[in-house]
């Protein structure tokens, strides 16, 4: 009897899994924000949610809910002041301390995609929600010097009013987890707060994120 030549056909290897539709993460980072010159700009935090979904493999919305701490100098010059601020005539440097929600909106394009990192870019643009600014500036008459302030709580929202652009590398932590660096850049597209100030942002986010929904 002859015996059946041995299947010589290699065993088929399983399908690679999809890669996640849905992905929450964890955010936080310094930023710095400043008014026309980088000596303006002090260091504040952010922090908070993101939630992305992907179109395609490379492709990716992504949208997200931050608290936002703004801290920087300006000149009187820069400001739209309101008449109910009563600030003096001139020009002298004030300090200002803003408490913002961001609802950041943007696309992400991933440029390099490996199994052990992948390197991206993004465009979008960001909703700020004026929830506590401070401003205050020091003013000498006489020989003496006074101190001005003014605090407007829950103040203005500024709908898709800031552009948004970063570039980033995540890298995975098994199947479900991977973390993220992303620097950015953040330029205004009109005035925001009381003072219609316009006020550019730049820092890095680092983000910690977890897989839902394939």
């Amino acid at each position: 009897m002859q015996q059946r030549a041995a299947d010589s056909t290699p065993p088929r290897r399983p399908a690679p899994r999809p890669p996640y539709r849905v992905v929450v993460g964890l955010l936080a980072g310094p930023s710095a924000s400043g008014v026309r010159t980088a000596q303006s700009a002090r260091l504040g935090l952010d922090y908070g949610l993101t939630l992305e979904y992907r179109f395609t493999t490379r492709l990716r919305l992504r949208a997200g809910l931050l608290s936002s701490q703004k801290h920087y100098l300006a000149a009187s010059t820069d400001y739209q002041a309101p008449a109910a601020w009563q600030w003096f005539p001139g020009t002298y440097d004030l300090v200002a301390s803003c408490r913002v929600t961001e609802i950041p909106l943007d696309l992400r394009y991933d440029v390099v995609s490996r199994k052990t990192f992948t390197v991206f870019t993004s465009l979008g643009l960001n909703s700020l929600l004026m929830r506590d600014e401070r401003y205050s500036y020091d003013w000498t008459m006489n020989g003496q010097t006074f101190t001005k302030s003014a605090q407007v709580l829950k103040g203005s929202n500024h709908f898709l009013s800031v552009l948004n652009l970063a570039v980033g590398f995540e890298k995975p932590l098994g199947t479900r987890w991977s973390v993220q660096a992303e620097p950015f850049w953040q330029v205004p597209l009109g005035g925001v707060g009381a003072g219609q100030i316009r006020l550019t942002s730049a820092g890095a986010a680092f983000s910690l994120k977890y897989g839902l929904l394939r």
